[in-house]
């Protein structure tokens, strides 16, 4: 409803690094008129700051497949159960890398599928986040949170960006929040300061 009315609105979901997944230790994102998180040109730097692994260079490995969710983005009449039944063929058409397939809520860890991993390929999920950070390029659609600094064409599956990646990372940070954050205010604080940025980029553009 809000959407359709143009009214404004948050996501709250689990942080995109350290998500709190329903405890009081952790990180909440924040995304305000979107589902994802919405590039800020100027991030403070030194909120969560993290060193990444360097880009994972090399010619062997394997392409690591992450399934999103089946609900994911239905309010915005995405098809996850299309794009799951059609993207393996799809990378079949690029690459003759051996496949290896992570459903959602996977038990295993995520470290064991990365190590030895050329590529990440993925929808929205944050594992490619978790990519980026470990230095493992991916490939991903226009909504997951590491598509700045991600290729979104299967197309580059053998040749995929690999960008600088601290301003995405800063930009990324300053929209997730610990529980305490929230009680303070400062979450608060934070999200109207970036709602006032992009009601005005909006209306600068009109």
């Amino acid at each position: 409803m809000a959407m359709q009315c143009g009214s404004d609105w948050w996501h709250v979901d689990n942080g995109f690094c350290w998500p709190a997944n329903g405890r009081s230790d952790g990180y909440y994102a924040i995304t305000f008129r979107s589902l994802s998180p919405q590039p800020i040109a100027d991030p403070d730097p030194k909120r969560l700051p993290h060193c990444m692994a360097d880009w994972r260079q090399g010619c062997s490995g394997h392409v690591l497949l992450a399934l999103p969710g089946q609900y994911y983005g239905r309010m915005l009449g995405l098809k996850m159960a299309a794009w799951c039944a059609s993207i393996e063929d799809q990378i079949r058409q690029h690459t003759d890398r051996p496949i290896r397939i992570r459903e959602k809520g996977c038990p295993r860890p995520l470290a064991d599928d990365l190590a030895g991993a050329f590529v990440v390929v993925t929808h929205s999920s944050k594992v490619a986040v978790d990519a980026v950070v470990a230095g493992i390029p991916a490939i991903v659609e226009p909504t997951n949170p590491a598509a700045p600094v991600c290729s979104t064409d299967l197309a580059e599956i053998e040749a995929p960006k690999m960008p600088e990646r601290d301003t995405w990372w800063a930009s990324l940070m300053a929209q997730q929040f610990t529980l305490d954050e929230m009680r303070s205010g400062f979450a608060f604080r934070a999200m109207q300061g970036m709602k006032d940025r992009f009601d005005g980029l909006r209306s600068a553009a009109l």
